[in-house]
């Protein structure tokens, strides 16, 4: 098997990392949004929680010869994890 170029798969971990970064931006503004139009301050934290990690993605995502610096991908993991808590919340507190 022969070896690819070495320089691509920083580029494909940069391109990943900003679309991660561009899908948490979406993500952000309809939680957002939902947030704002139901008055649900748990909704609006959830949506800022994805914000950080669209921002963060985005950091990350320009660096593609450098790599992401393990705090970076510590804080990221972090993040999604509030965020993933706030929306179940969200949910969860629409179900009852």
């Amino acid at each position: 098997m022969s070896e690819g170029d070495p320089g691509l798969q920083p580029e494909r971990t940069a391109l990943a990392w900003r679309r991660t970064g561009l899908s948490a931006a979406v993500v952000a503004a309809l939680l957002v949004r939902t947030g704002v139009i139901e008055g649900s301050a748990l909704g609006v934290l959830a949506g800022l929680g994805a914000l950080a990690v669209a921002v963060i993605a985005g950091i990350a995502g320009r660096r593609p010869h450098r790599g992401a610096p393990r705090r970076v991908l510590l804080i990221t993991a972090a993040a999604i994890s509030g965020t993933g808590l706030l929306a179940a919340g969200q949910l969860l507190w629409n179900m009852s």
